[in-house]
This record gives structure tokens, sequence and C-alpha cells, in this order.
């Protein structure tokens, strides 16, 4: 069940209602190529059967890449076309819009060298940087062909996690999926050794039309990554409070209880 997508969709939805049209974005550097991933997870450790997907968009510039989920950028690129505060009412009663599970969003070398990643927890936009060289990556000599392009292995640990990751020598991007960086040619496939988190590309090609890498022109709660997570830990933990105080049931109460129990296996295990 996804109860408590459904519970932050809609605080996202009011959140963007009380934004109104007059939201701002900064351009920062036009897209050279859109890289598209599978995104697979097991958000429960306990429950293999229960597989979580999501298509990721990777825009490439010259110097940034944004990192996004690909309804959260339909969602924004529709949004931006609504011009009264009386369409964006209607469009977010409509059930067939597409609504995000993945919140955050990551940009690399933004600043210069480091990584920054965004994510609004109700009610607030948090923001924290890290430095962009996190990987201590060990390359092998064992190749894949994935995708259509011929990949090489390496492995890291990151975040309590041992990966592997696959990249395309032919393709000259130092990036990848998530946070992952630091390979000399694109990630196409990376993956915990157990399988709980799989990003995989579909495709990759340069855009039809004009795009730009931008930056959400918000007032941003500046944090650290632990205290970021801290604050998601004392959402989810107060969200059958909200859910109590949204007229919810017993019933829907406990629901939400053991879907809050079940997100217990984060793609970071080590969040510090």
């Amino acid at each position: 069940m996804k109860i408590i997508f459904v519970l932050i969709a809609t605080f996202l939805s009011l959140n963007s209602l009380a934004q109104t049209t007059d939201t701002k974005f900064i351009n920062l550097e036009p897209v050279k190529v859109v890289a598209t991933y599978s995104y697979k997870y097991q958000p429960d450790s306990t429950n293999p059967s229960d597989i979580k997907k999501s298509d990721m968009l990777l825009f490439i510039g010259d110097h940034i890449s944004k990192f996004d989920s690909k309804s959260d950028y339909m969602n924004d690129t529709i949004t931006r076309k609504l011009v009264t505060f009386e369409m964006e009412q209607e469009y977010y009663k409509n059930p067939q819009r597409p609504i995000p599970s993945i919140l955050y969003r990551i940009y690399k070398n933004y600043p210069n060298g480091m990584l920054t990643y965004t994510e609004y927890i109700p009610s607030n936009y948090f923001k924290f940087e890290e430095n962009l060289d996190l990987y201590h990556w060990v390359i092998s000599v064992d190749t894949s062909t994935i995708c259509g392009f011929k990949t090489q292995k390496a492995t890291c640990n990151f975040g309590g996690r041992n990966w592997i990751a696959w990249f395309a020598p032919e393709l000259p991007y130092n990036d990848g999926p998530y946070k992952f960086n630091g390979l000399p040619g694109l990630i196409v496939k990376v993956y915990d050794i157990r399988n709980h988190y799989v990003f995989e590309m579909k495709s990759i090609g340069k855009t039809e039309k004009s795009l730009m890498i931008d930056f959400l022109d918000t007032e941003y709660l500046p944090t650290t990554k632990q205290k970021f997570f801290q604050a998601w830990d004392s959402f989810q933990a107060d969200i059958v409070n909200r859910a109590r105080q949204a007229g919810g049931d017993n019933d829907f109460q406990q629901t939400v209880a053991r879907n809050i129990a079940s997100r217990n296996n984060p793609i970071e295990l080590i969040r510090k």
C-alpha cells in the first residue's frame, strides 16, 4: 500500500497551492543530454516481495547535473504553465496527475566541487551540501554490455552498503544516478549487493528542445545531512498524529503506522 506516499503527496499539493503561480526558478546551464533510469527498491528489508519502482531522470550539462524523478519533472513542467491560482486548484484535484513518490532532487557540482541535496518535508524546503568526492571506487577488468553499451565494473562501499557499478567509457560523463559519480564514464547500472536498490539506464540522448538545468528559487532551511534525516524521521514519527488530525479513523491510523514501520530500509543506512 502507498498510504505514506499519498499523505506526503497531499501535503506537497497543499504546499504547491500555497506557492502561487509566482514561483521562480534559477537557470543554471543548458542540458546536453538526458539519461532515463529505472529505479527499483525494497523499502522493507523483511519483505522482498514488496518492490517499488520509479523512473528517474539525470539531466547532464557541461558542468552541472540534476537528478530528479520523472513524475516530479512532469508535474513541475505542467504546473509552470498554469497561470492562475484557479488553474492550479483544478489541476491538483485531478486524480490522474503525476504524483511523485521520490521527493528529493540532487545537483552535482553545484556549487563547484559540491553536491546539493534538496527535499520538501512539510512544512519546509530543506537543503544540505556534501563534498562531491564521496566514493572510493575499485575498478576491475570485468566487462559487460548494458543498454547497448560496453561497460566496466567498479565497486565501493557507501552509506553502509556495498555497491557494484557498471560504467560506460564511451559515454564521457563523470556522473550517474542518485549521488553516484567519479568514474571515467557514465554509470549505466549500479546496485547494492543485496539488490535492495537498483538503478539501471533505459535510454540516453540529446533533448529535442532547449532545456535548462534549473533550481527552485525558494526559502530553504539550510541544514546538514544528519540533521535533515533527523527531521525526516521526526516527520514520519508524527505522521500518525497528522492522519488523526486529518480525520482518519483508528483503522486508517493503524494502516499508516504499519506503513511507517515497513519503511525501515533507507538507501543510506549510515547517514552521517
